[in-house]
């Protein structure tokens, strides 16, 4: 258990970095603050998104899933707002970071088989 937990918080952080690397609105100065924000990130992802996803639901219907896409920007600019020594800036780039991110997320969880 911990060491999926570990797991997870090590994936996420090299993922973050990954994109950090091609995003120049996105900056993460130091290795506590990529750590930090992998912790966060995980934290709401696992808590405030599903919130927003239910609340959401219609209109995510509607635009056929479209507007999960927003839903993901909106959580990882609050991480982003939390940390100190991170930052991203404007909507658009945070949209871009979230697609990017799951992308990398996806691959390192493949690369390294976590389940």
């Amino acid at each position: 258990m911990i060491r999926r937990i570990i797991a997870n918080i090590i994936i996420g952080a090299l993922a973050l970095y990954i994109v950090s690397l091609g995003l120049d609105s996105m900056q993460i100065t130091s290795v506590y603050s990529l750590i930090t924000l992998s912790i966060v990130l995980g934290f709401l992802n696992a808590t405030i998104k599903p919130l927003l996803k239910l609340l959401s639901l219609p209109i995510t219907f509607i635009t056929l899933g479209l507007f999960s896409l927003v839903i993901n920007a909106v959580v990882l600019k609050f991480a982003f707002s939390i940390v100190s020594g991170v930052y991203l800036s404007g909507f658009m780039p945070a949209i871009w970071a979230s697609i990017l991110l799951s992308i990398c997320n996806w691959v390192l969880y493949k690369v390294f088989d976590v389940e």
